[in-house]
């Protein structure tokens, strides 16, 4: 397969062919003598997103998402690859869950997938012995999202500590001070800055959803590495229906700091924790947004508030290197074909209506993105003008030792 048109490659736009082989670029030249081209006229080819933190609900909170719908709803947006999250319930807390959620993957995955391991008090001291069983058929790509303040789930700065000390694996943290939240619908900023602060003083990590500017400085000055979202980035407190979120929103003056300094987070990813209607006018925190992420700042690219590459280094080559995906950093020679091509003239309002998560409805319903007209994974077309072309299943399992991950 060789596919023609203007696509990001080295940092710039650039005009010429690719040439796919067995699901991997094999060349890219300015120009190919051949009948079978693909051309793409209109448009811009990037590489198809990385997506590393969601939660894709299933077992027993299926009614919210499954992976198969959660992974449709991601192919829709322009993502071949997502890290799903082990607060499920049950949790993903020993390897004969962790394998059984991988198996449940195997059958009904749309894209690429892969999946973290949790860590809790009660399985800390046993961690590499898990780790261990695992690793004999997966990689698994992290530990985390560890929490310093879930009820449920939490982990204490020693345990973690002790943990960062005994293994050598990417540990990613959800970074509240438990004992700096009276109560769990207030939870002051310094809740955060607090945690990041303890965090670096005796480890390096990866932050997952980073909301305020003190705390991105901080991450940015150390060897860590921080994630912000695009609720973070693009959404205030009180200015919306159904706003709960951990960490929360915060005020107009950090949502704008925190978007200025967009270059020093390290990682774009959407937190996709998808709730219904009912379950939000409960109080349950989280969005949707695996199927917005894309859309959303590839919209702020064309009104020239982030840079285009600022964008792919963080949804793209930052997410594979951070995580280990081997070839899945971008349009280079010797990675997967993984494409997602976009029309930037073609702007729309965002519908909960014409999103595909099984939540139903967005907090950012009305908001200008720009949706992927086709999408190739591994060198599959996958999406064409809404119209999906594989069917569930087609997502490999990204850990697997017997695949080039």
């Amino acid at each position: 397969m060789i596919i023609s048109g203007k696509f990001f490659y080295k940092n710039n736009i650039f005009e010429g062919c690719i040439v796919v082989e067995d699901g991997v670029i094999v060349d890219i030249r300015k120009s190919v003598d051949s009948n079978e081209v693909v051309n793409f006229p209109r448009g811009l080819i990037l590489p198809a997103g990385i997506d590393v933190h969601v939660h894709f609900r299933d077992f027993e909170e299926r009614y919210k998402e499954t992976i198969e719908s959660g992974s449709l709803s991601a192919l829709h947006g322009g993502i071949c690859l997502i890290v799903d999250q082990p607060n499920t319930k049950p949790p993903i807390v020993d390897d004969k869950t962790y394998i059984e959620r991988i198996k449940k993957a195997e059958k009904t995955t749309f894209i690429d997938y892969s999946l973290n391991l949790g860590l809790t008090e009660g399985n800390a001291r046993k961690i590499s012995e898990i780790l261990s069983r695992i690793e004999e058929i997966a990689n698994v790509p992290a530990i985390g999202e560890v929490f310093l303040q879930h009820r449920t789930m939490q982990v204490s700065y020693e345990t973690l500590k002790a943990v960062r000390n005994e293994i050598d694996k990417l540990i990613t943290v959800h970074a509240e001070d438990a004992s700096l939240i009276p109560e769990e619908s207030v939870r002051p900023k310094e809740a955060e800055i607090v945690a990041v602060r303890r965090c670096i003083e005796f480890g390096d990590f990866y932050f997952c959803h980073i909301s305020t500017p003190e705390a991105l400085e901080m991450i940015h000055r150390s060897k860590s590495f921080a994630e912000v979202t695009p609720h973070h980035l693009l959404l205030s407190a009180g200015k919306i229906e159904f706003e709960r979120v951990n960490p929360p929103l915060r005020s107009e003056n950090d949502r704008i700091e925190l978007l200025k300094n967009f270059s020093k987070a390290d990682v774009i990813a959407s937190d996709h924790a998808p709730h219904t209607i009912e379950d939000k006018r409960e109080g349950a925190p989280g969005f949707p947004g695996v199927e917005t992420i894309y859309p959303l700042m590839l919209n702020l690219v064309r009104k020239r508030v982030i840079s285009l590459r600022d964008l792919v280094e963080r949804i793209v080559v930052n997410p594979a290197k951070i995580f280990g995906f081997k070839g899945y950093s971008g349009i280079e020679i010797g990675n997967y074909a993984n494409f997602a091509m976009f029309d930037l003239s073609d702007v729309r309002k965002i519908k909960a209506e014409d999103l595909h998560s099984k939540a139903g409805w967005t907090p950012y319903e009305g908001f200008d993105a720009i949706f992927p007209k086709t999408v190739f994974i591994r060198g599959i077309k996958a999406l064409e003008d809404g119209e999906v072309l594989v069917d569930r299943g087609f997502g490999h399992i990204c850990m697997t030792k017997t695949r080039m991950t």
